[in-house]
């Protein structure tokens, strides 16, 4: 990583699971998310282009985000480096799904709490896409969230 970029692993973010399904096609990804709007409950992401998580994301306009939890950190490394055209990453690593809403995308079954986000507006910029997407539908399922500080995984809790 160059010198300069290194001050980013000071920010700290959360660690999610970015899913998506349209038609008979589905994907999951790791990556971040934030708040842009409490009050509108709206949510940022920035997604790869080039990956399939963004296109299904694209064709259907909506996914789900599910905060990763403490202990899903094996679970994030995985999905990371893994290609969705290549393969159906939640038969290739086995993970338990749940169910967030008939017929909405699914979250690893582990997670601190899901949220089903419907595109407001998409901008692409230097091969990526940034999303703000309103939070229509969300679910807190009682565990710790993970972060992303200083390079590497971290636990969150009250302090």
């Amino acid at each position: 990583m160059e010198t300069q970029n290194r001050i980013f692993g000071w920010l700290p973010c959360p660690v999610v699971f970015v899913s998506t399904v349209s038609g008979d096609k589905r994907d999951i990804m790791t990556g971040t998310a934030m708040f842009v709007s409490e009050k509108e409950p709206l949510v940022a992401v920035s997604l790869s282009k080039n990956r399939l998580t963004s296109q299904l994301l694209e064709e259907a306009g909506e996914f789900v985000i599910a905060i990763a939890s403490t202990g899903q950190e094996e679970l994030a490394e995985k999905l990371g480096g893994m290609k969705g055209s290549e393969v159906d990453k939640f038969k290739e690593l086995a993970i338990e799904e749940l169910t967030t809403t008939e017929g909405k995308p699914t979250v690893p079954a582990e997670s601190a709490a899901w949220m089903i986000c419907r595109v407001e507006s998409a901008q692409d910029v230097h091969g990526y896409r940034h999303v703000i997407a309103r939070v229509v539908e969300e679910m807190d399922l009682g565990r710790l969230p993970m972060v992303w500080h200083r390079y590497r995984y971290c636990s969150l809790t009250d302090l």
